[in-house]
C-alpha cells in the first residue's frame, strides 16, 4: 500500500510542477536575486563550516537562474519564444525585441541580459 502511496504522490506533484512551471520560474527569478543579497548581508556572521554550505547553495541557485531564460526568434514569419517552445503572436513579443527588425539569425544576448538582469 505504501509504494501506492507514494506513487500517487509523485504523479500528483509531477502534475502540480508541470501546470504551474511558468510561475515557479518566475518564482526563482524574483527569488534568487533576493536570497543572494540576503546572504551577502549574513554571511560574515554565519560559522565558517556553515558559510561553505551557504555559498553551495547561493551557486547552485545563481547556475539555475542562469539555465533558465528565453530566447526569442522569428522563424516563418512567426514569433518563438523558446524556453520550451511555443509560437506566439507579434502583440506577445517584447517591443525591444521586435523593434530590432529581425530579418535573420541575429544574437541579441546583451539586450536579454540587461533586460532580464541575468548572465547567459
Amino acid at each position: 500500500m505504501l509504494p501506492v502511496l507514494l506513487g500517487l504522490g509523485v504523479l500528483i506533484g509531477g502534475v502540480l510542477i508541470v501546470a504551474n512551471w511558468d510561475d515557479i520560474v518566475n518564482w526563482l527569478h524574483d527569488f534568487i536575486p533576493k536570497l543572494k543579497a540576503a546572504w551577502k548581508q549574513v554571511r560574515e556572521l554565519v560559522p565558517h563550516g556553515s558559510r561553505i554550505y551557504g555559498d553551495l547553495i547561493i551557486e547552485g541557485a545563481d547556475r539555475l537562474i542562469k539555465i533558465a531564460h528565453k530566447l526569442y526568434y522569428k522563424e516563418n514569419e512567426q514569433w518563438v519564444e523558446e524556453t520550451t517552445s511555443r509560437k506566439l503572436p507579434e502583440s506577445e513579443v517584447p517591443p525591444f525585441i521586435r523593434n530590432k527588425g529581425i530579418k535573420k539569425e541575429t544574437d541579441i544576448t546583451e539586450e536579454m541580459e540587461e533586460a532580464l538582469g541575468l548572465e547567459v
